[in-house]
């Protein structure tokens, strides 16, 4: 994580022209549409009537539902009348006249193409023809699977889905409702909810719970503090979009990628934003484009020109950095009240695991010289209300009248389990023998829901079966889980905590020793204790599937002589590489010192040719003549000789120059790896997976241009270029700003396969991480592991998850409580103005 206090560079300015994915534009549009009614959903798929945009009439549903789906209720009907009689056939009068232009745009749809599109109608027929198909065949489990998705499905919100079709979906969950058993649904959650397809692919989009409470509360006029806590990859940092529509947002952030991503999304819905990074004052801010009300014009394109960048009346939305939070509140309080102002500190805790930080007077300053009387202060692992026991009334000494608020959110779409050095996953119920240290550790969840994102489904539903079937718990499935509408991820887990509380201690030690006994690792012992799973790029690669791996650790050169050391490469192999690489080295300096003389004669030629050259009318003069600057290559003919003073020397020289460097790239030489040397790739697996899972392991995918590009960079360490070549980057703050520049885009389009990161880069990173290591150098206080384990699984489709720990006392230190935090202490202290 790169926390300098410094202004964007040109990348990152054109990074946030991007325009994000169509579907994270329709993301970004809920949120938008969600801040006005917070209950709104949007699907995106389609019903027949929504595909063939023609209009809704009861006549043409059911000339529809006659013609495209008629033939499968009927059999499905009559199957279901044989085993229920009492089922209501549907009817619906098959004589139906439409008119003519309507028949002819129907015509115009080939029939097959209807049936092959995802035409939500026949999504719902096929689990309505499986739940009929099973139940005839007795299969309870599968019957149960496809009712449980049909019931789900059924209440999404689609578009104009044809009643036929609603209400035969409706009669046929009725009908079979009494042969519907929920410990069987809860028994099979990790098919029935964790990986069902349907379910993922076809749910609504709608605010998650803490977004819903956020823009309810800040349509409130009184001031307001909010602590605003919620599990990582849950759109907080998206939240300011939806704020933006009823009040300006500064938004705060140490990490400044963070305040760029938010950039992108908002420019991407036409957001106006300007930016306050490394500012000394309000004259360093710039705006966007769309931000920018007084700005002269282009002539030749038409477009926006130079920007008059201290008008900002039309700033939605100002990102600056801790060091430039005081200029960019007095620039946007000139231009709106206070109130209809929000400060949204992203972060706050950023640099309070620390005693003694730079930041920490800056924080200071800034709360204390605060004149914004709404404040947001957003993170995975602020400190509770109590604890916050001086910030709080300083606020509200402040701010007369201010409201507290504290949002607390435990929304848990996907499990992501906690992997041991053993290679167990770790749940409270594997912790301890001892029942008083279980209740403890109960306690500490419970006051910490955001460690249910943490807890591996698959083995809660394991323990809730076995005490189930043993009926050990007084806290029965059947009374917990009113229906099926209960029935989600999130309550299954608050469902296992509750009954991790039923036990007496007698009961408890046969409980646990049940569990001792038969547990299974998730990732199979081949070597020595405490090793499982660290042999990435040999015989534990083929186990990091879906997607890249982050290996946090504090020591990256002793990871990164590790990781080669145990790929095997052959000495011969080695040497071969390591010539390549001290011969390109060699010439790579001999590059660097021709490309900036290169680029001093350059500017020699360009600030010669100013000299003798001058403007006149916006444009410039040129042997008598006004040019404009489309006339810069003729302008550079005719100056050349002038340049340097020398005739055509200039020219001549930069000629030279220029060769001399081709000259050169034209003798470098490539250095690659063979495939089997590159982890999870189809040789490397046959080396080292034999006989293993490997259909869904992970490779990478790295262009050679760029393997070229790092090669010719000059102060990266050897190593790192070797690394690259086996699909392994380095995050770390570097002096080549362009190393770090390809690792983030290489990171961003999930190009390579594993990522060696500091501890300094587990805040704000957006990067999609499907496995995640925490080395045992790591001393992390119980927020930043926190922190570090979101890193993994911020995307939205629920893959195969890991945590990996290399030292078990780190997850005891996540289970335990502890009351003395340098969190709580510095915020205390940074955030008042005693």
């Amino acid at each position: 994580m790169d926390l300098k206090q410094r202004k964007l560079n040109k990348s990152e300015w054109e990074s946030i022209e991007v325009p994000v994915s169509s579907s994270e534009n329709d993301v970004l549009k809920m949120i938008i549409a969600g801040f006005h009614d917070v209950n709104t959903k949007t699907n995106n798929h389609l019903s027949l009537i929504s595909y063939l945009k023609i209009e809704l009439t009861p006549k043409m549903e059911d000339y529809l539902y006659t013609k495209y789906f008629k033939p499968k209720v009927d059999k499905v009907e009559v199957d279901t009348r044989i085993m229920i009689p009492e089922y209501n056939i549907t009817h619906v009068d098959s004589n139906i006249q439409i008119k003519g232009a309507d028949k002819i745009r129907l015509e115009r749809n080939d029939d097959a193409n209807i049936l092959s599109q995802n035409i939500y109608e026949h999504i719902l027929l096929n689990h309505i023809e499986k739940i009929i198909y099973y139940k005839k065949k007795g299969d309870k489990k599968q019957m149960s699977f496809h009712y449980f998705t049909l019931y789900k499905l059924a209440r999404n919100t689609i578009s104009n889905v044809n009643r036929h079709i609603a209400e035969v979906s409706k009669k046929i969950l009725d009908s079979v409702e009494t042969d519907i058993d929920i410990s069987l649904v809860i028994n099979n959650a990790v098919e029935f909810i964790e990986r069902n397809e349907s379910l993922l692919k076809y749910s609504d989009m709608e605010l998650y719970s803490h977004q819903k409470e956020i823009f309810t509360l800040c349509k409130s006029p009184n001031p307001k503090l909010i602590l605003y806590m919620a599990p990582t990859g849950t759109g907080k940092t998206l939240t300011p979009i939806g704020l933006s529509e009823s009040h300006r947002i500064i938004f705060v952030c140490a990490a400044r990628h963070v305040g760029v991503a938010l950039a992108k999304s908002a420019i991407s819905v036409n957001k106006k934003v300007a930016f306050a990074f490394g500012c000394g004052s309000a004259a360093d801010i710039r705006l966007h484009y769309f931000a920018a009300k007084e700005y002269t014009k282009h002539k030749k394109s038409g477009g926006i020109g130079k920007v008059d960048n201290s008008i900002g009346d039309d700033v939605e939305i100002m990102i600056c950095d801790i060091k430039s939070y005081l200029p960019a509140m007095f620039y946007m309080k000139s231009f709106n009240k206070d109130e209809k102002l929000i400060v949204y500190w992203d972060e706050p805790t950023i640099t309070m695991d620390y005693e003694n930080h730079e930041f920490h007077d800056i924080i200071k300053q800034n709360w204390a010289e605060n004149l914004i009387p709404n404040m947001v202060l957003s993170s995975a692992t602020l400190p509770k209300l109590n604890e916050l026991d001086t910030t709080i009334p300083d606020f509200k000494n402040k701010f007369p009248g201010a409201e507290i608020h504290n949002i607390i959110s435990h929304d848990c779409k996907k499990s992501i389990p906690i992997v041991n050095k053993d290679g167990f996953v770790v749940l409270p119920h594997y912790l301890s023998e001892n029942y008083d240290d279980i209740k403890q550790t109960i306690a500490h969840c419970e006051n910490n829901l955001t460690l249910l994102r943490y807890f591996d489904l698959n083995e809660i539903v394991k323990f809730v079966s076995y005490v189930h079937e043993q009926k050990l718990s007084k806290i029965r499935l059947e009374r917990y889980f009113e229906d099926l509408n209960s029935v989600n991820m999130t309550t299954i887990k608050l469902y296992y905590l509750n009954m991790l509380k039923s036990f007496d201690s007698e009961k408890w030690v046969a409980i646990y020793a049940h569990f001792a006994a038969s547990r299974n690792a998730k990732i199979l012992t081949r070597d020595k204790p405490g090793t499982t799973g660290v042999l990435v790029t040999t015989k534990d690669a083929y186990s990091l599937t879906d997607g890249p791996t982050i290996f946090i650790t504090d020591e990256i050169e002793k990871i990164a002589k590790f990781c080669i050391q145990q790929a095997a490469i052959p000495a011969i192999v080695m040497d071969d590489l390591m010539k390549k690489i001290e011969y390109n080295n060699t010439l790579n300096e001999k590059l660097n010192e021709l490309e900036r003389e290169l680029d001093f004669v350059k500017e020699q030629a360009e600030q010669s040719m100013q000299n003798g050259v001058s403007g006149q009318g916006g444009g410039v003069s040129v042997q008598g003549r006004s040019k404009s600057t489309k006339d810069f290559k003729k302008l550079n003919r005719d100056t050349d000789g002038a340049a340097g003073g020398g005739g055509g020397s200039s020219k001549s020289e930069i000629s030279k120059l220029t060769q001399q460097i081709n000259s050169i790239r034209s003798i470098l030489k490539p250095a690659t790896l063979n495939d089997t040397f590159v982890p999870n790739k189809h040789h490397h697996l046959q080396k080292w997976a034999e006989g293993m899972v490997s259909k869904a392991s992970f490779t990478s995918d790295i262009p050679d241009e760029i393997v070229n590009e790092i090669m010719l960079l000059n102060g990266i360490e050897d190593t790192w270029k070797i690394l690259l070549m086996m699909g392994i980057g380095v995050f770390i703050n570097h002096e080549n700003i362009t190393y770090t520049e390809i690792m983030k885009k290489m990171a961003d389009e999930q190009k390579l396969y594993m990522i060696i990161a500091s501890s300094d880069y587990i805040y704000g990173t957006n990067y999609q991480f499907c496995h995640g290591y925490l080395s045992k150098d790591l001393n992390l206080t119980q927020e930043k592991l926190i922190q570090a384990m979101g890193r993994v699984g911020r995307n939205n489709i629920q893959q195969d998850y890991t945590l990996r720990f290399r030292d078990d006392s780190q997850i005891v230190k996540l289970f335990t409580h502890n009351a003395d935090k340098p969190e709580i202490r510095n915020m205390n202290k940074l955030f008042s103005c005693d």
